[in-house]
């Protein structure tokens, strides 16, 4: 995990991905060293972490102070050693990158988190964006900010009507459990009410570097 400074973020890329089978984890997180290092020289950037979930998968948080700073990076990355080697040890048919604008002013990534909640939807009606963003700072209010496991939440945009929900918590656990709460609380249930069931997707990742 690197915490290069304390700016606004207003991107997050997440790349998710299996390492190769004969690859252990000590010599994946041995390799993440020298591939942060290289991460932490690159402009624009805020904040990188690596996380895993139950599915044995690993995905790189990387947020950032604009989408610029990741094109940026993806241009220039991959002429270091350090991180072809890196790539060497990952299943590149596994992998999947995704960027989030984020609909927040003025987010900061949070500390003495320790997992991360990620929902991704598309709505029914696609002209409800502003509801949406309106229905999640409400929830963030008056749900999400009433346990002391929440540490940070955000709406992201992937594309045209495809969002994301994220939520930083101090435990799994106690995220999950949160989660769950959505489908009885009277303010989470507007989300679920405009958002297209079928095209939900929930994962929850927790950091391991």
């Amino acid at each position: 995990m690197i915490r290069l400074n304390n700016n606004s973020a207003n991107a997050m890329e997440f790349t998710s991905f299996k390492k190769k089978e004969n690859v252990s984890d000590d010599e994946l997180l041995n390799a993440l060293s020298n591939f942060e290092t290289t991460l932490s020289k690159h402009p624009g950037l805020i904040f990188h972490c690596l996380l895993r979930n139950y599915s044995n998968e690993y995905a790189h948080l990387l947020l950032a102070s604009s989408m610029n700073n990741f094109k940026n990076l993806e241009s220039n990355l991959g002429h270091f050693p350090e991180v072809k080697f890196f790539f060497e040890l990952i299943d590149m048919q596994t992998v999947k990158i995704e960027y989030h604008e984020i609909q927040k002013e003025n987010f900061q990534v949070p500390t003495n988190f320790s997992c991360v909640e990620k929902g991704i939807f598309s709505l029914k009606e696609v002209n409800n964006f502003d509801k949406l963003l309106q229905i999640s700072d409400t929830i963030e209010k008056e749900y999400l900010n009433t346990f002391e496991n929440t540490k940070a939440h955000f709406i992201g945009t992937i594309n045209t009507n495809r969002y994301s929900e994220i939520t930083f918590g101090e435990t799994l656990g106690k995220t999950k459990q949160i989660c769950m709460g959505y489908f009885e609380n009277t303010f989470c249930k507007k989300l679920l009410e405009i958002s297209d069931e079928t095209s939900m997707e929930l994962d929850f990742w927790y950091v391991i570097a």
